[in-house]
């Protein structure tokens, strides 16, 4: 994977400056989805619906897709529920979607994000990303690399290993701290053995994790499954509202679906 560098810009920064833009739905356009194509960035797609506006905006949600295809089929019938919680979902659509690479990272975050948001009703500051397995392994690079840019992360059949840290190894620091994790992987994985190790040893170093375990599942989508989706959206719901928590430490199962594996994982976030 190449290296992701953002030359040195502040992204906030960079998004809170476009932000003043506004973009009328185009011609033939859905009026709850908006499209671009800027040139610097990649080619999106945007669930933004007329409920939302400059006073009362949705926050956003970006997709980071896996390796192989772009999957917004699996994710986009889910824009409506993360609408109702406080989301605008972006998708990308037009790339390599054999994976990810440090370049088209970077398209995505200066060129695509600060794209978006010119338009009236998406708040892009410190956006949450959600990535599936190989866009997961992304997310956390981003992460890692700059974390004060991001709201948060949640990981879809990821794992718990990036080139600045491991499940044994946690990408530790102050900023990261900040960002909260949610991680929902399937109990037949072979990553869940990663997870369940980082469950303890990163929120030991400070690190805001809460991790799902899913049973009867592997390295699969997760959010077809009804409990798994329904915590996703509970979490994505308490951060759009400026909280973030976790269950406590290795409390067990929740339900028959999944296990709740976190600590140190409550608090307030801007």
């Amino acid at each position: 994977m190449s290296a992701v560098r953002w030359s040195g810009m502040l992204l906030g920064g960079l998004l809170a400056a476009c932000a003043s833009g506004s973009l009328p739905p185009a011609a033939g356009e859905k009026r709850d989805v908006r499209t671009g194509a800027p040139e610097s960035g990649l080619p999106w797609r945007l669930h933004l619906p007329d409920t939302a506006t400059g006073e009362h905006p949705l926050r956003l949600l970006v997709w980071m897709h896996p390796s192989g295809g772009s999957a917004n089929a699996l994710v986009e019938p889910l824009a409506p529920a993360f609408a109702e919680r406080g989301w605008a979902l972006l998708v990308v659509t037009d790339k390599d979607f054999s994976g990810w690479r440090g370049q088209e990272a970077n398209r995505l975050m200066l060129g695509t994000l600060p794209d978006v948001a010119r338009l009236p009703g998406v708040d892009a500051r410190q956006p949450v990303l959600l990535g599936f397995s190989a866009g997961a392994q992304m997310a956390l690079e981003l992460w890692a690399a700059r974390p004060g840019a991001f709201g948060g992360l949640v990981l879809l059949a990821g794992a718990p290993r990036l080139s600045q840290g491991s499940e044994q190894l946690p990408p530790a620091g102050e900023a990261r701290a900040r960002v909260p994790l949610l991680a929902v992987v399937g109990a037949g994985d072979g990553s869940a053995p990663l997870w369940r190790e980082a469950s303890r040893t990163w929120p030991a170093a400070g690190l805001s994790l809460e991790v799902l375990e899913v049973l009867g599942r592997g390295h699969e989508w997760l959010l077809g499954d009804e409990a798994a989706l329904a915590r996703v959206l509970e979490w994505l719901q308490a951060r759009a509202a400026g909280w973030w928590r976790c269950e406590g430490p290795s409390r067990g199962p929740r339900n028959s679906q999944f296990t709740v594996r976190s600590e140190g994982c409550l608090g307030a976030t801007s």
